[in-house]
């Protein structure tokens, strides 16, 4: 489950960068990625590499989702700037 982990991170981040649905897309792997590195993380009788590398799929998902947080915002912030200036 770790390696799943930060392959969703990763994917997250991608799908981050890419047009419309990806952000979107990036923030529910983003969800999915902190959920299963979390799982992971707190299965005590595993290798401590095991567990470091669930640690930091969770924190490169967090970090995804910030920034499509961030993106999202933004996205949100230029509709209503745009609605203002038509209406």
């Amino acid at each position: 489950m770790a390696l799943l982990s930060l392959a969703l991170a990763v994917l997250a981040l991608v799908a981050g960068a890419l047009p419309h649905p990806g952000m979107f897309v990036g923030l529910g792997l983003a969800i999915a990625a902190t959920g299963t590195g979390a799982v992971a993380w707190r299965q005590r009788g595993a290798r401590g590499a095991y567990r470091l590398l669930a640690a930091v799929g969770v924190g490169v998902a967090v970090i995804a989702l910030a920034l499509g947080g961030v993106r999202y915002a933004i996205t949100l912030f230029a509709v209503a700037r745009l609605t203002g200036l038509a209406g």
